[in-house]
């Protein structure tokens, strides 16, 4: 199974409407929001008469109403629209026309601002550039014009969507990996929360011994030891490596690779007693102070966690954590 961001999701649709001459697909991303909001800016969700919707603007209050819209034909396709839901005073506001909308109240009591496109089929071949630059993992920063609707990309590292009164940045990035060093339960229960966080999943451990339990579509189990490998495939800032081997020789050979990476996350199970070890070796080993400081050790946030399926999920409550700071 192919996992997607969900930028990269709903960008592959646009371009699959787009190459079929379609001309009803429109494109909403979250502009701003205030108080509480499931989805923060940069979220999109695409829009197409032939197929539905793509992707998520908000928990599913916002799509129904943004939804009529779409096909009662309310938003202009010459120009882009913004639009805010939760507002009392709410209005369409475009950059030449406005017009009320429906009301909608968000259940959390929040405002969430829209950016509303008509996204038309002579575009196909910019928006196909874009997908394959993000299909190659390098992460692009989108601009428009809120005033006439046009727009230009170019390739970026990660940050927050950026707004002011005549353009809307936002970033679009590649699906995000996670690389587990060793099979074992703890790694096995880790995979499978990290599936629906949008992480592709790679597993590396050496040994002829792990469990059938490792055959899924889902999951790429790679039996070799992690060096050259991690340096290869996982050394973007979408990438994340963990070691949960507890076998220092396949811990340690890992992190020698995956410290002076560009990995957003690096981290390595253990005690305090442990990690403490670990680090002095690694010194040993000439690692710089600046690199020991990118690892997590011990791993994961505090959850008194015990179990496997604990320890998996303070990890991968720790990775959504940090996720979110690599994006300045």
């Amino acid at each position: 199974m192919e996992i997607y961001s969900s930028s990269e999701q709903v960008i592959q649709a646009c371009v699959a409407h787009l190459d079929n001459n379609e001309n009803d697909v429109w494109l909403a991303t979250v502009v701003g929001t205030w108080g509480s909001s499931p989805r923060p800016p940069g979220a999109t969700l695409m829009w197409s008469s032939n197929s539905g919707p793509v992707g998520s603007v908000s928990g599913g209050c916002v799509e129904e109403a943004l939804i009529a819209q779409f096909k009662q034909d309310k938003f202009c396709k010459d120009h882009p629209t913004i639009v805010r839901y939760g507002d009392p005073l709410s209005e369409t506001v475009s950059a030449t026309s406005s017009f009320a909308t429906e009301k909608v109240q968000l259940p959390c009591g929040g405002i969430l601002t829209l950016l509303v496109e008509h996204l038309a089929p002579d575009h196909a071949a910019r928006w196909r550039e874009l997908a394959e630059s993000i299909r190659s993992r390098r992460g692009i920063a989108r601009t428009v014009d809120l005033q006439s609707g046009t727009w230009e990309w170019q390739q970026s590292k990660p940050f927050k969507a950026e707004t002011d009164n005549n353009s809307f940045r936002v970033y679009l990035g590649p699906k995000r990996k996670l690389l587990i060093i060793g099979a074992n339960q703890i790694a096995y229960h880790l995979a499978h929360f990290a599936i629906p966080l949008e992480f592709d999943v790679t597993v590396c451990d050496p040994s002829d011994d792990v469990g059938e339990y490792w055959c899924s579509s889902d999951i790429h189990l790679i039996r070799r030891y992690p060096d050259g490998f991690v340096d290869a495939q996982f050394n973007d800032s979408s990438c994340a490596i963990v070691a949960v081997s507890h076998d220092p020789r396949l811990d340690d050979m890992a992190l020698l690779e995956a410290l002076p990476s560009k990995a957003f996350y690096i981290g390595a199970m253990g005690s305090q007693r442990s990690s403490a070890a670990r680090r002095e070796r690694l010194r040993q080993l000439d690692v710089p102070e600046m690199l020991l400081q990118k690892l997590h050790a011990p791993i994961g946030v505090s959850i008194g966690s015990k179990s496997p399926a604990e320890i998996a999920l303070s990890i991968a409550a720790d990775l959504v954590k940090h996720a979110q700071y690599s994006y300045g």
